[in-house]
């Protein structure tokens, strides 16, 4: 250790980073995996091909009680939620409802994955109550299929793809960290 902070704090920065990261490709793996079992071979989409590892930005490191100085890396899926929730801040500040840029795009490698929390944590079941331009009760309708769900559609039983995976290979993360960190160490010395 007293090798690796005679080096800067940027290198020890790049190469505590690089640790991390290794350490969670098995986290990775892990999670592509579970979702390589329920993905839909029929669709061009898959959530599978856009499970990531990425850097934490330093706010959320912050959030979760770490210092200016951690370093946080996470997995998770591109894509995501696409519109402003219809909360009293985002009512007041005139954004409710209104679409907002996130990792969700066709241009992803898997695909526009955006619906993999409704997977991840399944959905209630819901009615339609309101009723069409022309004054008769609505349905919902897939153009693209053509397939009409009728005014009540029934939940949906949450398929954990990402879940407990940390969990589960919490000691596997740190043996990969700790190897990591060796081989670190060993070429700063040289």
């Amino acid at each position: 250790m007293q090798k690796l902070e005679n080096t800067s704090p940027k290198k020890q920065r790049q190469a505590y980073r690089a640790a991390a990261r290794s350490g969670m490709r098995s986290v990775r793996r892990e999670v592509q995996n579970n979702a390589a079992k329920i993905d839909n071979p029929g669709t061009p989409n898959s959530i599978a091909r856009n499970v990531a590892i990425r850097a934490m930005p330093r706010r959320k490191l912050r959030q979760a009680g770490g210092s200016r100085f951690d370093i946080g890396i996470s997995v998770g899926i591109l894509g995501g939620a696409r519109r402003y929730a219809d909360s009293a801040e985002n009512r007041r500040k005139g954004r409710a409802g209104q679409a907002y840029q996130t990792g969700g795009s066709s241009k992803n490698p898997g695909g526009d994955t955006w619906y993999w929390r409704l997977v991840e944590f399944g959905r209630a079941g819901f009615t339609i109550r309101s009723k069409s331009v022309n004054g008769r009760p609505s349905s919902l309708y897939n153009p693209q299929t053509g397939q009409n769900f009728g005014r009540r559609v029934g939940p949906v039983a949450a398929k954990p793809i990402m879940g407990r995976t940390l969990q589960q290979r919490t000691n596997q993360v740190m043996n990969d960290l700790m190897n990591r960190i060796e081989i670190i160490i060993q070429r700063t010395a040289k």
